[in-house]
């Protein structure tokens, strides 16, 4: 995962958005395709020294081990061949959008500046979503997958 301050949290939240939902890239090709699960979500969390990203997915047990599998080979995918433009457009527009009905709520728009002045960020950030979701490229989206789903082998 990454730290909260890290300026490529937009991009790992780019990459959620790609593989989260109905149309994302889990739910498709391990629920949709393969019928291996009847629940997947990937999960991230930035954290003052580094946080986590995560899937989690509901199976029978004798699914579990090709469910893992495929799972793996999705995050794969992320690192080798990176998305298309319409997928990474798809994503983009969700998250602004998910964003910009966030903000049409005070509380809410009071919170996300509290909390990033508690955490040393500029309060305007809350400000600046839209443009560093729109920022993200194919190309840092692969790179940010390979740095955190990749492995030595």
């Amino acid at each position: 995962g990454l730290e909260l301050n890290d300026p490529e949290r937009y991009t790992l939240q780019v990459i959620q958005a790609i593989l989260a939902g109905q149309g994302g890239r889990l739910f498709v090709e391990l629920r949709d395709k393969a019928s291996l699960a009847y629940s997947v979500s990937p999960m991230r969390m930035e954290g003052l020294e580094g946080g986590y990203f995560g899937a989690y997915i509901g199976c029978s047990p004798e699914k579990a081990g090709k469910a893992l599998a495929m799972m793996k080979e999705e995050f794969r995918k992320l690192c080798e061949s990176g998305v298309g433009e319409a997928e990474l457009a798809r994503a983009q527009r969700y998250l602004i959008g998910k964003h910009d009905i966030e903000l049409q709520k005070n509380s809410n728009i009071t919170s996300a500046i509290l909390f990033d002045e508690i955490y040393g960020i500029d309060y305007m950030e809350t400000y600046r979503f839209s443009e560093r979701i729109r920022a993200v490229n194919a190309g840092s989206i692969r790179k940010l997958a390979t740095r955190l789903f990749a492995r030595p082998r």
